[in-house]
């Protein structure tokens, strides 16, 4: 936060900033989070924002990366199962992406790389493997098709091969069908939050898919 923060007062930001000054917290903190992959916490955040008007819009666009934003926005459709965005978020959303918001629905059908958080976490002893783990380590991704309960799922493993959690069902569920075309697998952690934020939403890892031929 503190570059963040660095960054704004550099070229005048704040100063110029015209909008609700009860919004900031929240706005610089989304931002931040975007920046560091953590995308449902981000938008979690700034889901607390009561009103989205020009100022807010111009400062998430210009601060927060175009691609984070699109992978945020895919992030959270998948969390509402697919549903299209509604009330100050839904306007956000399409404010901030403008004609990119379209990429959002097929996003992870195509994505040759995209961040997202691992669920599962509260069981298992999960939550303590967290604090052994830094961004940028290799995290494993096993296809379980012999899993009983979801033949798509997705286990994520640290770099001991211990169990830290699965992909979101929908999610994982995508990846299966080009894994079934023989793509390949492979993955890091990008961003690991405090004790503060859900469990769910504390690991995000970068997902990395090689097709074959």
């Amino acid at each position: 936060m503190k570059g963040l923060l660095k960054e704004l007062v550099a070229v005048g930001a704040l100063d110029a900033y015209s909008g609700d000054e009860t919004h900031l917290p929240a706005l610089l903190g989304g931002i931040d989070l975007i920046r560091k992959g953590a995308f449902a916490a981000a938008v979690r955040l700034l889901g607390t924002t009561s009103r989205w008007g020009t100022a807010e819009v111009a400062l998430i666009r210009q601060f927060a990366p175009l691609g984070g934003l699109l992978n945020a926005a895919a992030e959270e459709q998948h969390g509402a199962f697919g549903k299209p965005f509604g009330g100050e978020l839904g306007f956000f959303w399409g404010a901030v992406l403008g004609d990119d918001a379209g990429k959002v629905g097929d996003f992870y059908k195509g994505a040759d790389e995209f961040i997202t958080r691992v669920v599962g976490l509260r069981y298992g002893g999960r939550l303590e493997r967290l604090d052994d783990l830094s961004p940028g380590e290799p995290v494993t991704l096993i296809w379980q098709k012999n899993n009983p309960h979801d033949p798509h799922a997705i286990l994520v493993l640290n770099p001991q091969g211990d169990d830290l959690g699965y992909l979101r069902r929908g999610i994982a569920y995508q990846l299966a069908q080009r894994l079934k075309k023989k793509a390949a697998l492979s993955g890091n952690v990008t961003a690991v939050l405090g004790e503060e934020f859900d469990p769910n939403e504390r690991l995000y890892v970068r997902v990395k898919v090689m097709q074959a031929g």
